[in-house]
């Protein structure tokens, strides 16, 4: 009889538990808000009595909030565009290639996850005033571009790890050449990745707001801008049915990458 056998049993209901307890811990922070968002009182409180959809009616109602929500959608998807057309190659160069300051050019794209978002909004700032470019639709575009690139570069190289080089080499031998295999042999392998990396870099465009609190212009106002401001000056419940509906569209981003990811159909 092997004494250990009982100890592994435990550890899968274990790991269930505390997993559902650290999903609970992120999750109904969020979910807390939905309630609240469906009440007919005009404060932020739950009127079970009285629900309704009141709140989502005056937020599409409102032209300020519609033109919020519509600048958010043109410069998230754009950035996350210009993030994946950079990054896919940016990660087979870094994957594949070999070059003189290969680690510190990595380094260097993926460094907005690390750094403090206050720094790089501060800097763009100081570079976009020197510029000329404040308030441009076209500076909030690059700066969540290079915001989201590295989710394309990071998801991409993980998605790399699954090619075969073995494929590449023979296709070289066959004649092909670089750009050719990359996107002929490589790149269909990584539709996967790169989709997900699209759909990361969006959600961090559409949700970013120190970086756009600092570059917006009157016309270039974003969602969660508007949502800050409003928190600021206007105190108004609309803000509960916008956070209801982040955060929706949050959990079907990332459910969807885990379909897609866990459906090994997909990948061919």
């Amino acid at each position: 009889m092997n004494p250990a056998r009982p100890k592994k049993r435990r550890l899968p209901s274990l790991s269930a538990v505390l997993a559902c307890l650290v999903y609970a811990y992120l999750v109904i922070p969020s979910l807390v808000i939905i309630p609240i968002s469906l009440s007919e009182a005009g404060e932020f409180t739950l009127d079970r009595a009285h629900l309704s959809l009141n709140l989502y009616r005056q937020f599409f109602g409102s032209e300020a909030w519609i033109g919020a929500l519509w600048n958010s959608l043109q410069i998230a998807t754009t950035a996350s565009v210009i993030a994946t057309l950079i990054g896919v190659p940016a990660a087979y160069a870094f994957a594949r290639g070999r070059f003189f300051g290969r680690s510190a050019v990595q380094m260097l794209v993926i460094s907005p996850m690390f750094v403090p978002v206050i720094v790089i909004a501060l800097g763009l700032y100081f570079l976009a005033a020197a510029t000329g470019m404040q308030g441009r639709f076209i500076t909030l575009v690059l700066a969540h571009a290079m915001y989201g690139l590295p989710f394309v570069v990071m998801l991409s190289l993980s998605g790399l790890t699954q090619v075969d080089p073995a494929l590449e080499r023979a296709s070289m031998v066959m004649g092909a050449g670089q750009i050719r295999i990359f996107s002929r042999v490589v790149l269909p392998q990584l539709k996967i990745s790169v989709f997900a990396g699209f759909l990361f870099a969006f959600l961090a465009s559409f949700d970013e707001v120190v970086i756009a609190w600092f570059l917006n212009g009157p016309t270039t106002i974003t969602l969660p801008v508007k949502m800050y401001s409003s928190i600021m000056w206007e105190n108004t419940p609309v803000i509960a049915a916008v956070s209801t509906m982040l955060t929706l569209l949050s959990f079907s981003v990332c459910l969807l990458t885990m379909v897609l990811g866990a459906n090994p159909g997909a990948r061919k």
